[in-house]
Order: structure tokens, then C-alpha cells, then sequence
């Protein structure tokens, strides 16, 4: 059974963070042990006047770390890192990633830079050179990359508003890191608000354009997830000499079993009924149902699901380039 370390923040309540990524990878098979940036009451949907919690303070995480990785210097097949609220967590964060990665080379690490969302940031500025140290790396220590594209525009420092800029922004981060996924892209790059835009791409090899249904609510945690189970169909697809797993089709994979999560969670809801940020009643009828989900985890799903309906999968890859 595979180990993987998440390092990203914690909720009491709802599915964030290490809450919406440890118990789908359990059922996929991880061993999973987590490390926590924050440890809140909820997640920020709610209101921030409604968070209540604190931040692990930077002497606190490395003594975490320093201790997991002394204790178990070659434990992990895999590494996760998530929210960090500050530069210091970041910082020390990756000190201790890298490292590992050294003296485990074979061992994959996903590197979600969480930094903000159409065009605004929600960390403090001074986490931005940090991500741009790990990510620029020389040592190309980061395996995979899930930026949406203001975060991927903070790491390439420049604005993207064309496909060839998008194209020039990966090869500049394809210097450094195999695999990029862009988790959401601007809409009028494609002239599609009716849809999300997802981007997959290899080092040395043909970008790939997913085209994914806009369901019209707030979720929140939807990026944890996504993040957990990409780890997990990369790894297999790296592992797995004997498959005729392809790319596009593991990412493929990885966004059905969301919208099926999404389609499950929208089934406990009221028909009427969006989320909102602020509002407490909707926020939590929009909790992702990630424990009733259990069984739409995998590529297959189990026989044995209740929510048959949930599943829909669909071919969402619509350009090459």
C-alpha cells in the first residue's frame, strides 16, 4: 500500500484542505498522513468572521516535518502540499519537500500553489516569491503543478489572454516541471462562459483542452479533491508498466468522478437551493458529500453504488495544440 504526506490546511467542520483529500485516496488505496497548515472550525465559504481556529506557526510545522521525515526518511511514495497560509509555512514546506525529494527521487510531488482566484489574492503577497522558488527550481524538484490560470500568470509573471501565451506560459514552466495541469482558465479565451476550461500538460508533448459543464453553485474543497485523485492517476500511470493508461485519459477520468461527487453532492440539496459566500444555511447544504461518494472513486465505480445516477462519464477533451 503506497504512503503519501499532505501538508495543506484542516477544517472541524465541511471537506477542505486534508478533510476532502484523505478519505477519497483511503479508498483508492493511500496510506495517507497529514500535516496541517491551519486547523479551523470551517473554511472561509462561510464568512471569515464565522472562522475560528489558527494557523500552525511556522516552528510548529517544522518541528512536524522535520520530526516525519527523520523518524521516516523513506515512507512516502508521495508528497501533497495544499494551502499554506504565509510565506514562513511555505518556506518551510518546501525546505523539507526538497530535501525529501533528494533522497527520494522516485517519489512524486504535487504542488498545489494555492495564491487566489480571478485576479485576486488570497494569501499574503510575500507568498508569491516562495511558490516562484519552488516551482522555477533548477533541481525541478516539483513533479506536478495545479495552478488555475491567475496562479499559473503569478508564476510565469505575465498576463495570459491569447492560447499562444498560454501555450509560452508552459513551456516556461515546462522547464522545470513534467507535468502542469490548469485547473480553470479564463472563459474568454475560449469565448464559453456556459463551460470551465481545464488544461493538461506533459513536458515535451501535446497540451490537452477539457471542456467541463458549469454547474451554477458554490463549492468549496472541489480543488483539494481534484488535486488527491490526480495524485493518484499519475502515480499509477507511472507505476504501472504493464498498463495502457494514457494521459488525457487519466485526466479525463479524474474530472468525471468530480462531477459525479458534484452530482451527489447537488442530490442532498433542495432543487432551489446555490450556495453563497457568507450564508451558513446554503454553505453547508453544498458541503461536498465526500463519505456518500465512496463508491465513485474510482475509474470503475463499485457495483454496489447507490448512486448509479451520479454517473455520466463523459469525454471532455475537445482541442490538442
Amino acid at each position: 500500500m503506497p504512503r503519501l504526506l499532505a501538508t495543506q490546511s484542516h477544517v472541524v467542520h465541511g471537506y477542505v484542505g486534508n478533510k476532502a483529500a484523505t478519505f477519497p485516496l483511503q479508498c483508492l488505496g493511500w496510506d495517507v498522513d497529514c500535516c496541517n497548515s491551519v486547523q479551523f472550525s470551517n473554511h472561509t465559504g462561510y464568512g471569515m468572521d464565522k472562522v475560528f481556529g489558527n494557523i500552525t506557526k511556522s516552528d510548529n510545522l517544522n518541528q512536524l516535518l522535520a520530526g516525519l521525515f527523520q523518524n521516516f526518511p523513506h515512507d512516502y511514495e508521495a508528497l501533497l502540499s495544499g494551502y499554506l497560509p504565509n510565506a514562513d509555512s511555505v518556506r518551510c514546506m518546501g525546505t523539507h519537500y526538497t530535501e525529501y525529494k533528494k533522497q527520494n527521487p522516485k517519489a512524486l510531488w504535487l504542488m498545489d500553489p494555492v495564491m487566489g482566484d480571478e485576479g485576486q489574492l488570497y494569501v499574503s503577497e510575500d507568498v508569491v516569491p516562495e511558490y516562484r522558488s519552488l516551482a522555477l527550481s533548477a533541481d525541478g524538484i516539483v513533479d506536478i503543478i495545479t495552478p488555475n490560470q491567475f496562479e499559473l500568470e503569478i508564476l510565469c509573471g505575465q498576463k495570459i489572454t491569447s492560447f499562444t501565451q498560454l501555450k509560452n506560459a508552459l513551456q516556461f514552466l515546462h522547464e522545470s516541471i513534467p507535468i502542469i495541469i490548469v485547473t480553470s482558465c479564463d472563459s474568454k479565451l475560449f469565448n464559453d462562459e456556459g463551460h470551465i476550461y481545464c488544461v493538461a500538460s506533459m513536458r515535451d508533448e501535446e497540451a490537452y483542452v477539457f471542456r467541463i459543464p458549469y454547474i451554477d453553485s458554490y463549492f468549496t474543497g472541489v480543488g483539494d479533491l481534484f488535486s488527491a485523485l490526480l495524485l493518484d492517476r499519475v502515480y499509477n500511470l507511472l507505476n504501472d508498466e504493464t498498463s495502457n493508461l494514457k494521459f488525457e485519459d487519466q485526466i479525463n477520468d479524474v474530472l468525471n468522478v468530480i462531477q459525479r461527487v458534484l452530482r451527489v453532492t447537488k442530490s442532498f440539496a433542495p432543487d432551489d437551493v446555490k450556495s453563497t459566500m457568507g450564508s451558513i444555511e446554503t454553505m453547508k447544504q453544498m458541503e461536498l458529500k465526500i463519505i456518500q461518494s465512496r463508491d465513485l472513486y474510482d475509474s470503475i465505480p463499485s457495483k454496489d453504488c447507490k448512486f448509479n445516477s451520479a454517473i455520466k462519464d463523459e469525454k471532455f477533451m475537445v482541442k490538442r495544440f
